[in-house]
């Protein structure tokens, strides 16, 4: 267990400081009311997929994101996220957001609609890249929706961390060094997040389960696994096999970068085999390994807020890390807009407390080994005899995770009393509890409510229904709901112009994308 010899730093800290900018990007398919993927298009409504800064779509047309600004309160941040629900429903008369992480009832894969953005280059990019995910790992995976959590600190926090750490060099420095150092810490720790908050131990059956013989079948429709916390983070969902080799190195900005470009520069055979190009349509944007750095899994990014058309490792070399980004997180299913504040105080905590401690370099074989408890985890965390891999020695995941949370506590102890009041213990027993007893999870509260309806899919439909009632019973009123209609409408002006003023050939332009 990593020491928090740090936790002196925060003695006289100033209490501003350690209001955490935190934003929330949440996905969710649209279904129709018998909880089918919806073949319709992102409703124009609802503004352009490409240039909305809120209200966007993932692989899918019919897979929406909503996308918070950045926030210093989780109150304001879920307030915002609620709003961008309330009025997307308002353009979805016939329709339902689903509200688990592994998708609804799903049609032949090629009748899984990819997103439009356009005609204009960048419009183009963002969807002959989805066309490469379909042809490299096939488009049912791409429909498995999540939460992902931006989080920084504040620049004042920054200033004065450094001079307590003995800084003396650039801060923009200082600051890429510290957010690596709490990414190798949360690469060591994140199996706790799967188990606390993994919430997807089902699929319908037309997901497809090759390979997995060992889910059990619940009536016609429902396939599910005894012990799984969260199947989207198992190797039958993002964590699959198709990159299971591939080494991307989180020590600091340096190798993280250069192992990144690495993939994304190396020519990959069966990606050859494909075609980039055949006839005047593309297949992928390349034949490497990787297509763009966006395309490698990871359940946390360093991030830096990228211009149109900049690849984001360029924008993270050019201006260093600005915030991390939090991707293992599963939706919540019982909660309306996917994520509460009783989990974004946790993971406040839980990240603050990976950057106070000491966290040593991560080396390539420790890298498989921590992979690998994250995917024992997702598909067998709730067996009461689960071990993990730490520091070379077989460890009780209970166990682990009671040694994890005590740590936590003594920083949430510090926390409250620069901050007042109990909120970070309180948030630190409310886990605990899960630890002690694993029905409190939510994979196993979801799937005893899966057993109880006999099915997932009748399980998810009813969780939709009674969400859409919720946030319809406090509608926007006049002026937010003109507000976002607003946006929405300049969001497909902002479309129209990028259109109109494409210039050279598209050919070119993916060149010089490629060259960054």
């Amino acid at each position: 267990m990593p020491t928090l010899t740090r936790l002196g730093h925060l003695a006289d800290l100033n209490p501003d400081w350690l209001h955490f900018n935190r934003g929330i990007e949440r996905e969710t398919l649209r279904v129709d009311g018998e909880g089918h993927l919806a073949q319709t298009p992102h409703p124009r409504a609802l503004g352009s997929a490409l240039t909305h800064p809120s209200i966007t779509t993932d692989y899918s047309e019919s897979l929406l994101e909503f996308i918070t600004s950045v926030h210093n309160r989780p109150e304001a941040a879920l307030d915002e996220l609620a709003q961008l629900h309330r009025f997307t429903y308002t353009q979805l008369p016939n329709e339902q957001l689903w509200p688990s992480s592994m998708p609804s009832v799903l049609p032949a894969e090629t009748d899984i609609p990819i997103a439009q953005y356009g005609s204009s280059h960048v419009g183009r990019l963002k969807t002959i890249y989805r066309h490469g995910l379909w042809h490299r790992y096939g488009r049912v995976m791409q429909t498995i929706a999540g939460v992902h959590y931006n989080w920084s600190m504040p620049t004042e926090f920054w200033q004065d961390w450094a001079q307590r750490s003995g800084w003396e060099g650039n801060l923009q420095r200082f600051i890429n060094d510290e957010y690596f150092a709490l990414i190798r810490g949360f690469r060591r720790h994140s199996w706790l997040l799967l188990y606390l908050f993994g919430a997807s131990p089902a699929i319908d059956r037309s997901f497809g389960h090759k390979g997995h013989n060992e889910l059990i079948a619940l009536g016609d429709d429902t396939l599910y696994s005894p012990y799984a916390t969260t199947l989207r983070m198992s190797d039958m969902g993002y964590s699959n096999n198709a990159q299971s080799s591939l080494y991307v190195c989180f020590n600091s900005l340096q190798t993280y970068s250069e192992t990144l470009t690495d993939a994304i520069h190396t020519p990959y055979p069966a990606y050859q085999a494909l075609g980039t190009k055949v006839g005047d349509d593309y297949r992928q944007i390349s034949a490497n390994v990787l297509q763009i750095e966006n395309e490698y899994y990871s359940d946390l990014r360093p991030k830096r807020v990228a211009h149109s058309g900049e690849k984001p490792i360029h924008a993270l070399n050019e201006r260093g890390v600005e915030y991390i980004e939090v991707r293992c997180l599963d939706i919540d299913p019982f909660t309306p807009l996917g994520v509460d504040t009783e989990r974004m105080v946790f993971v406040d905590l839980f990240l603050f407390w990976c950057l106070v401690q000491d966290n040593s370099l991560v080396p390539k074989e420790e890298c498989f080994k921590l992979r690998q408890n994250n995917l024992n985890v997702a598909a067998f965390g709730r067996d009461p005899e689960l071990t993990l891999s730490i520091q070379g020695e077989s460890v009780r995941l209970r166990d682990q995770g009671h040694k994890v949370l005590k740590s936590m506590l003594e920083l949430a102890v510090e926390m409250d009393a620069l901050l007042g009041g109990e909120g970070y213990q309180q948030a630190v027993a409310k886990q605990l509890a899960k630890i002690d007893d694993v029905s409190l999870t939510p994979s196993a509260r979801f799937m005893e409510l899966i057993k109880d309806r006999g099915s997932f899919r009748q399980a998810a439909q009813e969780l939709a229904e009674q969400h859409r009632q919720s946030l319809a019973a406090q509608a926007l009123n006049s002026d937010e709901q003109s507000l976002r209609a607003t946006e929405a409408q300049r969001s497909l002006d902002e479309q129209a112009r990028m259109e109109a003023t494409n210039k050279g050939h598209f050919d070119e332009f993916l060149a010089s994308y490629l060259r960054q």
